[in-house]
């Protein structure tokens, strides 16, 4: 039998070593002895150390990762007009019992916009126009209903939207056309998070931050009418753990993918029931690295702690509205001041990246918009008009004003 090269290389050592105890045999103390054996098996150890060593670092990187590089010091002020070929405004439409307060999720295909409101338990469905459709309301505690609204998912593949509801440890499933279709129990649902995706049978959820194995995901897998635990994966550093920290969309789906762009990393990774791997590092000066004093602290004592130690540790930190496109890779993040976010673009294609503090438009010398990226269709993104443009009287004595949302869809010029 072929023994390895580095195996043969220990014996070899062990032989020469042996030789020499025995010809100084006479003289060398008992401790003396001893120690040297304690330095043979240390050198031995280290022989097959650096011998296996090469073989487990190829195992453990041996995939592509995209680099996306980012200077978050540059921060600028764009037009519309110069960064993108197409702009379409779609305004949200109100009716009697049909009016929304608050948007908590957001999601648009190509014949209709999806909005839950949570303060109201409902979700809205309005055609890709503004035109009101459908209202999904099924609060109470009658067989079929939810008690709380805690989420909701828009699964492409199956065309149906997916209801949370953590009090009940259900998801709720819903046609788009508003009718039940059907439930999940959540079987394991104590670290189950506030958020969650899906991609074919595997559902996947950022877990609550004070667990106690700091551990970022919790997968499931679905079968018999429920999800079952299947694995955890990830680690968050212990400067959040008591903190309930969330952010929208830092979970999206693109294709038969779950991509997740986790808080205090510099990876985006992509989820499924095998693996959890990074497919894009966010490359920045090395300033403005996730350094070890970050990745050591001890827990913030509150949200004002952490966003104090955030803004003088001159890294990029809250990272949400994560987006991926045939051509883009999209996400928001803040730096030095949370008041003061960046929207990044990535191009696939040239391999550069445009961000910007806030869009202007030339057309438009009113728009001023911070806002964040809500939700994409196609090759376009939406992003939500600013309250102060989009704000008017629903009554004839103004006393009452309904919130009238505005959505900007615009499709980027190639870097």
């Amino acid at each position: 039998m072929m023994l390895p090269i580095s195996y043969l290389a220990i014996l070899h050592t062990k032989f020469k070593i042996r030789r020499l105890f025995k010809v100084a045999d006479y003289y060398i103390p008992t401790e003396t002895k001893i120690m040297s054996m304690k330095h043979y098996l240390l050198f031995s150890l280290f022989i097959l150390f650096i011998s296996c060593s090469p073989e487990k670092k190829k195992e453990k990187f041996d995939f592509p990762i995209t680099k996306i590089k980012i200077n978050p010091t540059e921060s600028q002020k764009v037009f519309i007009e110069d960064i993108a070929d197409s702009v379409y405004y779609v305004t949200l439409k109100t009716e009697k019992d049909f009016a929304i307060k608050h948007i908590s999720n957001f999601f648009a295909t190509d014949s209709l916009i999806i909005i839950a409101d949570r303060s109201q338990s409902t979700i809205f469905l309005f055609d890709q126009h503004g035109k009101p459709k459908i209202k999904i309301n099924h609060l109470g505690d009658k067989p079929g209903d939810y008690a709380n609204l805690t989420n909701i998912i828009y699964d492409e593949q199956n065309r149906r939207i997916e209801l949370l509801d953590l009090s009940l440890n259900k998801i709720f499933r819903y046609d788009l056309d508003g009718k039940p279709a059907g439930v999940l129990d959540i079987v394991g649902s104590r670290y189950f998070g506030l958020t969650f995706a899906k991609t074919n049978d595997t559902y996947v959820s950022e877990i609550l931050n004070n667990n106690k194995d700091l551990r970022r995901l919790r997968l499931y897998k679905e079968g018999n009418g429920m999800l079952t635990y299947h694995s955890q994966e990830l680690f968050f550093p212990p400067i959040i753990k008591e903190l309930d920290l969330g952010f929208s969309h830092q979970f999206d789906n693109y294709k038969d993918s779950v991509y997740y762009y986790p808080l205090l990393d510099d990876k985006i990774y992509t989820v499924n029931i095998d693996n959890v791997k990074p497919v894009y590092q966010i490359e920045v000066p090395e300033d403005n690295t996730i350094g070890f004093d970050i990745n050591s602290a001890k827990p913030a004592k509150d949200h004002l702690d952490y966003w104090k130690k955030m803004e003088a540790a001159n890294i990029m930190y809250d990272n949400n509205s994560l987006f991926v496109t045939d051509r883009w890779v999209s996400f928001r993040y803040n730096f030095r001041s949370k008041t003061d976010p960046r929207n990044a673009f990535f191009s696939k294609k040239t391999g550069k990246t445009l961000q910007f503090i806030e869009l202007n438009s030339k057309k438009d010398p009113g728009l001023h918009s911070r806002n964040k990226i809500a939700g994409k269709v196609g090759d376009y993104f939406i992003s939500m008009v600013p309250f102060d443009d989009a704000t008017t009287s629903q009554t004839k004595s103004g006393a009452d004003k309904d919130i009238v949302f505005k959505l900007m869809y615009f499709r980027l010029k190639e870097l």
